[in-house]
């Protein structure tokens, strides 16, 4: 059977996984996809110029005339009601069978069937359920009843399947289809994205991890782990076949293990000898952890730090550490000769201007190479969603907007901020941004004096970050640049 997937956005692993396990068993894939440079959080979100370059047409003829048994959506909030005006419009002309899956309708289960156009949804890990239902499809054998992580339409009612438990062996999976993607816009391979692991050891209110636990709350650990050597072979596979030039790990927390993390690096050093940027948390640094990453080729390292307030990170967003534990992370990874990033996010519960100060004063004094600074979205099914509606921060009626994708914002363009918060937290987007680029303490002060009493916060804001990006020789801005620019063949 043919199956088409369309997406818009960034590169997306799951569907290359979902593609590759597909293509293993004999079915045929393609992929329409709109980069959505200026509408899907990449680069820039501008609406006029998003308008300009809409594919959205392309998409739907193309899709109409390849005549798919199957067109799978892969959702997150962000391009939900997106996926929707594709899939209705697809729907009304073609009989192809529509699939939705992805992190937005694993929060919200059975919302898409409540569209007439959507037959099936997938939720959780799709690559089985995806796989199972499409033999369905072809063959007749079977009922969608026994099928897991599938949600179907049957007599008038929905019906939501019971999850399958985790995949634990994660080396069984063929490696991703990065041809899917490749082949549409050829620059994404000059930096590899690779997973090594799935899930995440923490649950951080704000994040869909906190979801997942609770949708697999059977499971006894969340975090399953590829085998170096398996992780190593996909590298060396895509060293020999595309022009990569560094190679991006993806993983939630790519020092959960110090065991495996010392078993890998001694492989990658060996073999793949590429530089790599990797995503860690505080409490899961430490001096050989450190070590290990820097004799691997580790250019850059981005913590998620998300508040300078230890009661907001506690008891907002559920984070464990110190501000001293934070400092000190920083303060190794910069003494090993690697570039710190740390995420800030604006806009919690209860959070205060006192709060953002403790911020600007543990930036101020630790010095990251680079703060990245996003807008806090509400995401169905988090754990912070319910606080604040709790807490009476937003209505009950703004749960159900936000699982039809219609008030969640995006990370960097305020998000679920109130209008009348937002200047205060761009002059301090704009205080963070100015103590990454300057390191010099007076220097930072007598500028951040000046920057904070001038117009147009937003465009300095991205002036700095590209200087800074510049001063770091941060290859992540020039990418977004050049990914903006780049050639492309889309749908």
């Amino acid at each position: 059977m043919k199956i088409l997937f369309i997406y818009n956005g960034a590169e997306n692993l799951g569907i290359e996984s979902i593609s590759s396990v597909l293509k293993a068993n004999g079915h045929e894939t393609d992929l329409l996809f709109d980069p959505a440079v200026f509408s899907g959080d990449q680069f820039i979100n501008n609406r006029h110029l998003a308008k300009l370059l809409s594919v959205d047409d392309e998409i739907v003829e193309k899709a109409i005339a390849m005549n798919a048994g199957v067109i799978g959506f892969s959702c997150y909030t962000g391009n939900y009601q997106w996926c929707l005006e594709i899939a209705k419009r697809i729907k009304k002309r073609s009989n192809s069978v529509i699939v939705f899956g992805g992190v937005h309708i694993t929060a919200t289960e059975a919302e898409a069937l409540s569209n007439r156009f959507v037959d099936y949804a997938i939720i959780g890990e799709g690559e089985g359920a995806m796989l199972d239902l499409v033999n369905h499809l072809e063959s007749g054998v079977g009922e969608v009843r026994s099928i897991a992580n599938l949600c179907y339409r049957q007599n008038g009612r929905i019906h939501v399947n019971p999850p399958r438990p985790y995949l634990r062996d994660l080396d069984s999976l063929p490696f991703p289809d990065k041809g899917l993607f490749y082949d549409k816009v050829p620059m994404l391979s000059q930096k590899y994205l690779v997973l090594t692991s799935l899930g995440c050891p923490f649950a951080c209110t704000y994040c869909s991890n906190s979801m997942y636990r609770q949708r697999y709350c059977n499971e006894s650990t969340h975090v399953r782990k590829r085998s170096p050597e398996n992780v190593i072979r996909e590298l060396a596979y895509a060293k020999a076949h595309y022009l990569i030039q560094a190679v991006s790990f993806g993983d939630d927390i790519f020092t959960a293990s110090v065991p495996w993390l010392k078993e890998f690096i001694r492989l990658y050093k060996r073999q793949i000898k590429l530089p790599f940027n990797c995503n860690v948390h505080p409490l899961t640094i430490s001096d050989e952890a450190i070590k290990l990453l820097k004799e691997g080729g580790c250019w850059m390292i981005t913590m998620g730090v998300q508040s300078g307030s230890q009661r907001l990170r506690e008891q907002i967003f559920q984070r464990a550490g110190s501000n001293e534990r934070i400092m000190g992370s920083i303060a190794a990874i910069k003494g090993a000769g690697i570039k710190i990033s740390v995420d800030n996010i604006f806009g919690a519960p209860t959070e205060t201007e006192d709060d953002l100060k403790q911020g600007y004063d543990l930036y101020f004094k630790s010095k990251p190479d680079r703060i990245l600074t996003f807008w806090l979205t509400y995401y169905p099914g988090t754990k912070i969603l319910d606080y604040a509606i709790a807490e009476s921060m937003i209505s009950p009626k703004s749960k159900d907007l936000i699982a039809k994708g219609k008030a969640a914002g995006f990370a960097h363009s305020t998000g679920s901020i109130e209008k009348e918060s937002v200047a205060v937290y761009k002059k301090y987007q704009l205080l963070f941004q100015v103590r990454s680029l300057i390191q010099n303490d007076r220097a930072c002060i007598l500028v951040s004096r000046i920057l904070v009493r001038m117009p147009m916060k937003s465009a300095l804001n991205y002036l700095i970050v590209l200087l800074n990006s510049i001063k770091n020789r941060d290859v992540t801005a020039f990418y977004l640049i050049k990914y903006a620019v780049s050639k492309k063949r889309v749908p």
